[in-house]
């Protein structure tokens, strides 16, 4: 499991994109993050603390993309199609997030810049360390994934 990071989604997508598309066009392929926003809504969970979200634009810029040897609708629905399976918090957030926008420009009659831009929600999430780096309430934390323990099984709960 690749350690936790904000910011993964963009790295996620990015790297399913480059799978479908083959090395030979995922060389033409960059990704940044833009338009960042942080919103400050702590929660304790137990083993760990959201302390913020992260609400970025992802750009995905490809140059020289030949659409005439990949068919861009075949792109355009491998994104889909991981977004669907990878980003469940979306239809939660969709007034926010809004659907990924995409941009073509033809270069020539073999090729065409395509920019595909997906705004992204991520929690930032912090376990306690003495050697971290992020200092909060008197402490030292990390970011880093945590353990979240779900209840299985409920005792003595009253309904009025």
């Amino acid at each position: 499991m690749t350690q936790y990071q904000a910011g993964y989604k963009l790295r996620d997508l990015k790297a399913h994109i480059s799978q479908c598309v083959g090395e030979p066009i995922a060389k033409h392929l960059s990704a940044e993050m833009s338009n960042i926003e942080l919103e400050l809504s702590p929660r304790h969970m137990g083993h760990g603390v959201v302390l913020a979200y992260q609400r970025y634009t992802a750009e995905f810029y490809f140059d020289r993309f030949p659409f005439r040897k990949y068919d861009p609708a075949v792109l355009f629905a491998n994104v889909a199609a991981w977004l669907m399976d990878n980003d469940s918090e979306r239809d939660q957030h969709r007034q926010e997030l809004g659907d990924p926008s995409i941009d073509v420009v033809m270069e020539d009659e073999h090729s065409a810049e395509v920019i595909i831009e997906v705004t992204f929600e991520e929690p930032i999430n912090l376990i306690e360390d003495d050697t971290g780096g992020v200092f909060w309430q008197g402490k030292r934390w990390r970011i880093a994934e945590y353990e979240v323990w779900v209840a299985e099984r409920l005792r003595d709960v009253v309904i009025r």
